[in-house]
């Protein structure tokens, strides 16, 4: 059996830190940061996406962000694909693969080798479906999916419109469930010896000023701006794209067409970003073997996660000690 690759992730809600986490472990251990974050791919989207900084990508090597235009859609198998092909390469490298992000069904589905085998997609059949909600609603469809596979039907939300128009896409091209595919896409063993350190806060409230503290930064660095522009590319477009979705953007969409103040937009960003938090954290306590480890106090943070980093290579076999000092793969 083939050796199998180390990747260290670093996970956990917004706001929490994990990018200069991550950043501190890859110059540390001669890493390469993959992103796993499903809008940070995403170019001219900068704030809204909270993408790593030109300070912070200096810092050290960062991939899988901004190389997506606006309206082509990215799929947790998309994801899987490039993000597999980029560990590799970051492992014959001889530097450390380090995953980091906050979208938790993106890290579980690569670390645990999940394999997405069907590309069955019609572009014009998902326009289709999604002008169908724009003009009756989602209940059509979702009584759809109901009938047609009452499995996703209970394991997906009605409120989540992408995810209800991917899996009626899915039933009506390929003709079986989606649910189905869904069976298949965990067969594959995964190729990976991995550590989840999930990055977070004991008090809860100190994560949520977080929270609307960069809210608020990111409105005073051109947040109205950027998602005005957005929003006048998906109005052209008429076709949602999928990262108008994003916490930051679809809350400002009601502002740009008169229906809410910006105050209450603003606000309306600000809830639904703790409301996300609070799912990340519930997400990654149900992982298998995750560590949380927490920013209440950022020495002793960074200090447990490199000794767990250090333990995990050595343990594994992988670690070597270079003349200056450094960790490497």
């Amino acid at each position: 059996m083939a050796e199998k690759i180390p990747v260290v992730a670093v996970t956990g809600p917004t706001a929490a830190g994990k990018t200069a986490f991550a950043i501190e472990l890859a110059r540390r251990f001669s890493g390469e940061i993959i992103s796993c974050d499903s809008m940070q791919v995403y170019r001219g989207l900068p704030i809204g996406t909270a993408q790593p900084t030109e300070v912070e990508l200096r810092q050290a090597p960062h991939h899988l962000i901004s190389f997506l235009d606006w309206d082509v859609s990215f799929s947790v198998s998309d994801y899987v694909e490039l993000a597999k092909k980029t560990v590799s390469e970051i492992y014959n490298r001889g530097n450390l693969p380090i995953v980091a992000g906050g979208t938790g069904l993106y890290a579980r589905s690569l670390l645990r080798g999940f394999s997405f085998q069907e590309n069955v997609r019609d572009e014009e059949l998902r326009r289709e479906l999604f002008r169908q909600v724009e003009t009756e609603g989602v209940d059509g469809l979702y009584r759809e999916l109901q009938q047609f596979d009452p499995v996703s039907a209970e394991q997906i939300h009605p409120n989540n419109v992408k995810r209800v128009v991917r899996a009626v896409e899915y039933c009506r091209l390929a003709g079986e469930p989606f649910s189905e595919q869904a069976k298949r896409s965990h067969i594959t063993e995964s190729p990976y010896r991995s550590l989840m350190l999930c990055v977070s806060y004991r008090d809860r409230e100190k994560l949520y000023d977080r929270i609307d503290r960069r809210v608020d930064k990111m409105l005073e660095h051109g947040l109205l701006e950027e998602a005005e522009t957005f929003y006048r590319f998906c109005k052209a477009n008429g076709t949602p794209a999928t990262a108008a979705q994003a916490i930051g953007y679809k809350e400002l969409f009601p502002y740009f067409e008169g229906q809410v103040s910006l105050e209450e937009a603003v606000e309306n960003i600000k809830r639904e970003s703790r409301r996300y938090a609070k799912r990340q954290i519930t997400w990654f306590r149900r992982e298998q073997d995750v560590v949380f480890l927490y920013q209440d106090d950022p020495d002793d943070l960074l200090q447990e996660g490199c000794r767990l980093v250090e333990k995990f290579l050595e343990n594994k076999g992988f670690c070597e000690i270079e003349k200056e000092g450094k960790k490497r793969v």
